[in-house]
């Protein structure tokens, strides 16, 4: 199994249509702690899981000069990376809302059990002090 990694204009829409959070990944070829992030974190059944069935992944290249198509707005996604969400190294992980407004983001390599407990944090809305449910925010961190 593996990640089902959407591009950008892709996942918005579909991240609305589902109402699931977003998870962006800015990658970039050259960059080696991306692919060590393939290796492990987005190779661990627990992440392909949470990140296939809880989240839109969503995948952008730092450099390329792909063409994304934003409800009519159009900008590539090297520009996207730099202008919309200021990412100056990589990998770094972007999570939004499922209406697209940003929550939060998080440079550098990350490992399995830190990436695992950040999406559950993100799946339960713990982030969000308003939302009341049984479970009073508890979080580890």
């Amino acid at each position: 199994k593996q990640i089902n990694w959407l591009s950008y204009d892709e996942g918005i829409k579909k991240a609305k249509e589902e109402n699931k959070h977003i998870f962006i990944n800015f990658t970039t070829s050259w960059c080696g702690y991306c692919k060590k992030m393939k290796k492990e974190a987005f190779a661990d059944a627990s992440v392909i899981g949470l990140l296939n069935n809880d989240f839109i992944a969503v995948k952008v290249d730092g450099d390329s000069k792909n063409e994304l198509d934003i409800d009519g707005y159009k900008i590539t996604e090297s520009e996207l990376t730099k202008k919309e969400y200021g990412v100056t190294g990589y990998p770094t992980f972007w999570f939004l809302k499922p209406d697209g407004t940003k929550l939060g983001r998080e440079p550098g390599y990350r490992p399995t059990d830190w990436m695992v407990s950040a999406l559950n944090y993100v799946k339960e809305y713990k982030y969000d002090t308003t939302r009341t449910n049984s479970n009073s925010n508890q979080s580890g961190k």
